[in-house]
C-alpha cells in the first residue's frame, strides 16, 4: 500500500514552499499512521517531490528531524547515527549532518536528559569540531534568552530626556523607542531623538559616515543610571519601508504603478504623528511626485518594479559609500530603511555594524526582527562567532536581496517557529537557506527578467557567486533602469534584450519603421518567413537553455512561463512542448490534461522523434524527465483504474497510457540500458491486459538486472517477480476460459511459473510485499485447481484446494494483522472460488470463514 497522501490544494503557489509542504505531509501523515517507517516513506514519495538536490537534501532533514520529534514524544530515544546508516547520502553534507545532530541534543536536552558536551560529541567523531562550537555557544544563548533581564525604562511622551522634549512615539523596537522631539538646546528645533539601551557601537559608526541616503548623527547624549542612549538626528518626514509594504501588498497582486510607492509615503506621513510636516499647500504639490534631490531619478512615472529598482539603487550606493570604509550593516531590513519625503530613502541603524559578536546581541538581532533578513554566512556567524569575519559586504547585498524580493513579490519571509529557543531559531532558518527560492516571476509576472537576474545574483547562497561589493550592484540596477544590459548578471530573456535595445535606440527603429511598413504591405508572407529565419534555432536560444536547467532543477513554475513564450515563436519546435508537458506533469495544481494536451501537440510535429533524439544526445536529463512523465501517467491511470468500471473503454484512460507509453518508449530508446523504462513499459503492456509483452518485458527485465549490484533499491527484484508473477496469473486466467486444450496447458505452466516466483520470494520478501505476494499465490493455487477441474482430475483438483486454503487464510490473516480492512466483497468472491474447488473435488463441506 502507497504511504503517499495527497496534496494540499488550498497552499496553492502562494502557501508554503515546496520543502514545508513535504515536511506538513509527512506530519500529517504519522499522525494517522503511527507506524510508517520514514525509511520507506522516503523511497516511495521522494521521486515525485519535485525537488533540486539541494532541496532534496534540506527536505530529507527536515523530515528526519520531524521523525525524531515525535518518536522522541513516544519516549524514544533515536541516535542520528540510525538516520545516517538509512540514508548514507547524509554524510557528504557537514552542514546537514551537525544540524541534525544538534536537534538531537535539543531534544534530549528538553527531556531532562543529563548530557555532557565532550562525551556526546565522541559519538559523531566526523564532525567533533563542529559540534562542539555549535553547542558551547548553544548554552551561551541559551543562558542570555533564558536571563531574567530587568526591562529597561524607556521614557515616554511628555517627558524629557535630558535637553530633549519628547513630544510624539514615531516608532518602536525590542529595545528602543524613536521620538519626536525638541531639542532645547538649540532653541527647541525639532529633532528625531532615538533612545536605546546602551550597547554598541552605534553613535561611533554611524556619526562617522557623510552620505545624503545615510541618516546623520546630530549628537549623543546618556542617563547612566538607567542604561540608556540617546542619538539626535535630523528630523525627516517619512514611512520606514516596513510600512510602506504593508501599505501596498494587495491580495491580488502587486501594484503596477511605481507611483503607488511615492504616494504610500505621502499618505503615511499626513495620516501618522507627523502630519504637520505636510501643509495643505505641500500636499498639493506633491500629487504630482516628487521633487526634491533626494528623489532624483525616480520613475514617478515608471512601473512599479522600476520603481523598486530605484530604492534599492539608492540603498546600494550607501551601502558602498560604507563598504569602501570597511563598515558594514549587518541589519540591512525595511524596518532600517525610512523613505522621506525631502531626502529620499535613507540608511539608519548600523548598531549591529561593528559589534554583533556578544550572545546578547544575537538574542537581541532574534528579537527585533533582523533575523528573516540574514545572510547564511551571518546566521553561521550568530552560531559560531569565530566565523565573523566572514560576514561583510556580500551579506550586506544578500540582505538587500530579500529585501527587494519582499518589494516585488509582495511574499513575506520565511519566518521560523516563534517558540523555537533562539539557537534552534537560527539553525532551523539556515537549513532552509540553502533551498530559497529567487524565482521572483513566479509570484508576479510583470517582475522584468533582468531585475529578476540581479536580485538572483544578490541572493546566490554562496558569499563569493554574489556581487563582490555595493557598487557593483548599484552599477547593475542603474544599468536597468537605464535600458541597459547589466555587467553582472545576464538577462536570460532574447525578447526582453530586444525591446530594451529597441527603447535605447528610438530614432534608429523609426527611421525603418517606414520601409518595414512598406515591405509588410507588399509581402505579408515573405515578412513571416523572414523572422523565422532571423531567429535563430531553439535549441540556441539562452531563454530556452534556462528552461532547460529550470526543468532539471525542479524550477518548473518558471520554466512553464518561459516555455509558452517559446513556443508562440517557434509553433514548429517539438522541444519546447515537451518540456512543457514534463514541467506541467509535476505540478500538482495544474489539471492533469493540461499535460497530456502539450505532449500529443508536441508528436503531432514532423520530425519530432528526430529533434529528440538529437537533443538528448547532448542533454541526456531528458531521458529522466521522460522516464518521469511516464511514471507520473501510469501512477494517473492507477487512480483511474481504481475509479472507473471500465477504464479501457475510456478515452481519457486510453490517451493517458498512450502517451506513458510513447515517453518510455522513447526514453527506452534513448537508452537501451535505462531499467526504469523498461519496467514502465511492463506496467504499461498490463493496464492494456497484454499480460504476454508485461511477461516478456519482466523476465528481460530481471535478465539485464541479475548481477546487478548498484541498484538503488534492492527490493526491486523481488518487487519485480512479484509482478511478474501477477502478470502470469491474470493470464492464465484469461487462458482457463477458453475451451482450447492447449490454452489450459499453457495456464497451467503459467501458474507454475507464477508459484515459482512467489517460491523465490519465500524467505527474503520485504515486509510491503507480503500481502500482494500470498494475493497472487492464492489467485495462483485457485486458477490452478480450476484448470484441474475442467479438464476432470479430481485428485489434483483435491490437492490444489488443500494447498490454496491456508494460502488464502495466510493472505487475509496479514492482512489484518497490519490494520488494514478486507473489502467484504472480496473475501467473499474469493472464498465462493474456494468453495467452488472444494465441490469439484468431492471434499466434504467444511468451515469456510476466516479464522
Amino acid at each position: 500500500m502507497s504511504l503517499a497522501v495527497p496534496d494540499d490544494q488550498d497552499q496553492g503557489q502562494d502557501g508554503l514552499d515546496r520543502v514545508s509542504r513535504e515536511i506538513l505531509r509527512f506530519e500529517r501523515l504519522v499522525m494517522e499512521r503511527p507506524d510508517v517507517i520514514l525509511r520507506q516513506y522516503w523511497r516511495e514519495r521522494s521521486p515525485h517531490m519535485g525537488l533540486d538536490g539541494d532541496e532534496r537534501i534540506v527536505c530529507l532533514s527536515g523530515l528526519i528531524k520531524a521523525d525524531l520529534r515525535r518518536r522522541f514524544e513516544r519516549g524514544e530515544t533515536v541516535p542520528v547515527a540510525t538516520y545516517l546508516d538509512d540514508f548514507p547520502q547524509l554524510r557528504d553534507t557537514d552542514s546537514r549532518v551537525v544540524s541534525l545532530v544538534y536537534e538531537e541534543f535539543c531534544l534530549r536536552e528538553e527531556r531532562g536528559d543529563s548530557l555532557d558536551v565532550e562525551s556526546f560529541c565522541d559519538r559523531y567523531p566526523e564532525w567533533k569540531d563542529s559540534l562542539v562550537s555549535q553547542l558551547g555557544y548553544h548554552r551561551l544563548l541559551s543562558q542570555v534568552a533564558g536571563m531574567a533581564a530587568p526591562k529597561p525604562k524607556f521614557p515616554v511622551v511628555g517627558e524629557s530626556f535630558e535637553e530633549f522634549a519628547l513630544l510624539e512615539q514615531i516608532g518602536r523596537g525590542g529595545y528602543s523607542r524613536v521620538f519626536l522631539a525638541s531639542d532645547r538646546s538649540l532653541g527647541g528645533k525639532r529633532v528625531v531623538l532615538k533612545v536605546s539601551t546602551d550597547r554598541g557601537q552605534e553613535a561611533e559608526t554611524q556619526g562617522a559616515l557623510d552620505h545624503p541616503h545615510i541618516v546623520p548623527v546630530n549628537s549623543v547624549v546618556y542617563q547612566p543610571d538607567r542604561s540608556l542612549r540617546g542619538l539626535s538626528m535630523p528630523h525627516r518626514p517619512g514611512l520606514p519601508l516596513d510600512e510602506v509594504i504593508r501599505r501596498i501588498r494587495r491580495p491580488g497582486g502587486q501594484p503596477s504603478s511605481a507611483r503607488s510607492l511615492w504616494e504610500a509615503v505621502v499618505e503615511g506621513v499626513r495620516e501618522g504623528a507627523e502630519s504637520s510636516a505636510i501643509t495643505d499647500e505641500l500636499a498639493a504639490s506633491l500629487r504630482a511626485g516628487p521633487t526634491s534631490d533626494g528623489w532624483r531619478g525616480f520613475p514617478i512615472k515608471g512601473t512599479f518594479a522600476r520603481g523598486v529598482a530605484w530604492i534599492g539603487l539608492v540603498v546600494a550606493r550607501a551601502l558602498a559609500y560604507a563598504h569602501d570604509r570597511q563598515t558594514y550593516h549587518r541589519d540591512v531590513k525595511p524596518g532600517n530603511v525610512l523613505l522621506t519625503i525631502q531626502h529620499g530613502p535613507q540608511l539608519l541603524d548600523f548598531n549591529l555594524a561593528q559589534s554583533p559578536h556578544a550572545p546578547s546581541e544575537a538574542h537581541s538581532a532574534i528579537q527585533g526582527g533582523t533575523l528573516p533578513y540574514m545572510a547564511p554566512e551571518q546566521i553561521e556567524a550568530f552560531l559560531n562567532p569565530e566565523r565573523w569575519d566572514g560576514v561583510g559586504a556580500s551579506a550586506d547585498i544578500y540582505s538587500l536581496g530579500l529585501m527587494l524580493r519582499e518589494l516585488l513579490t509582495g511574499q513575506a519571509l520565511d519566518v521560523p517557529d516563534s517558540k523555537l529557543p533562539a539557537p534552534r531559531a537560527l539553525r532551523d532558518l539556515l537549513d532552509r537557506r540553502l533551498c530559497l527560492s529567487a524565482d521572483l516571476r513566479r509570484h508576479n509576472h510583470q517582475v522584468p527578467y533582468a531585475l529578476e537576474a540581479i536580485v538572483r545574483k544578490c541572493l546566490h547562497h554562496d558569499p563569493d557567486q554574489r556581487y563582490a561589493s555595493g557598487k557593483q550592484l548599484a552599477d547593475d540596477l542603474e544599468h536597468f533602469l537605464h535600458h541597459r544590459p547589466a555587467v553582472h548578471a545576464a538577462n536570460p530573456s532574447r525578447l526582453e534584450r530586444s525591446r530594451e535595445w529597441i527603447t535605447r535606440h528610438r530614432l534608429l527603429v523609426g527611421v525603418n519603421v517606414f520601409y518595414l511598413t512598406v515591405l509588410a504591405v507588399l509581402s505579408p508572407l515573405l515578412i513571416e518567413k523572414a523572422s523565422y529565419l532571423l531567429l535563430p534555432d531553439i535549441e540556441q536560444r539562452p531563454e530556452f537553455i534556462a528552461a532547460v536547467m529550470a526543468v532539471d532543477f525542479g524550477q518548473d513554475d518558471r520554466a512553464i512561463d518561459i516555455l509558452k513564450r517559446l513556443i508562440e515563436e517557434h509553433p514548429r519546435s517539438s522541444l519546447a512542448r515537451i518540456y512543457l508537458s514534463i514541467a506541467c506533469s509535476r505540478i500538482l495544481t495544474l489539471p492533469k490534461d493540461l499535460s497530456q494536451l502539450h505532449y500529443v501537440e508536441a508528436m503531432k510535429l514532423p520530425d519530432a522523434e528526430l529533434e529528440v533524439s538529437r537533443w538528448a544526445e547532448h542533454h541526456p536529463s531528458l531521458i529522466k524527465h521522460l522516464i518521469q512523465l511516464g511514471s507520473i501517467n501510469l501512477e494517473n491511470a492507477s487512480v483511474s483504474m481504481s475509479q472507473l468500471a471500465q477504464p479501457d473503454q475510456d478515452p481519457a484512460f486510453v490517451r493517458i497510457i498512450a502517451i506513458a507509453d510513447h515517453a518510455l518508449s522513447n526514453a527506452r530508446e534513448l537508452d537501451k540500458t535505462s531499467i526504469e523504462a523498461l519496467h514502465g513499459l511492463a506496467t504499461v503492456a498490463e493496464f492494456r491486459k497484454d499480460y504476454e509483452v508485461a511477461i516478456e518485458r519482466l523476465t528481460r527485465l530481471l535478465k539485464e538486472t541479475a548481477n546487478a549490484t548498484d541498484l538503488e533499491d534492492p527490493s526491486s527484484l523481488m518487487s519485480w517477480r512479484v509482478q511478474r508473477a501477477r502478470a502470469a496469473t491474470l493470464l492464465a486466467s484469461q487462458l482457463a476460459r477458453s475451451q482450447e486444450p492447449t490454452d489450459a496447458t499453457r495456464a497451467l505452466a503459467l501458474v507454475d511459473a507464477a508459484l515459482d516466483d512467489l517460491k523465490l520470494e519465500g524467505r527474503t520478501t520485504p515486509d510491503f510485499l507480503l500481502p500482494l505476494s500470498h494475493a497472487y499465490r492464492t489467485q495462483a493455487l485457485l486458477t490452478r485447481g480450476e484448470l484441474y477441474c475442467q479438464r476432470g482430475e479430481v485428485q489434483l483438483c483435491q490437492a490444489a484446494y488443500r494447498d490454496a486454503k491456508p494460502a488464502m487464510d495466510l493472505w487475509f490473516r496479514v492482512i489484518r494483522a497490519r490494520g488494514d480492512r478486507v473489502a467484504p466483497d472480496l473475501e467473499d468472491r474469493y472464498r465462493k472460488r474456494l468453495r467452488s474447488l472444494q465441490d469439484c473435488g468431492g471434499l466434504a463441506q467444511a468451515s469456510s470463514s476466516p479464522p
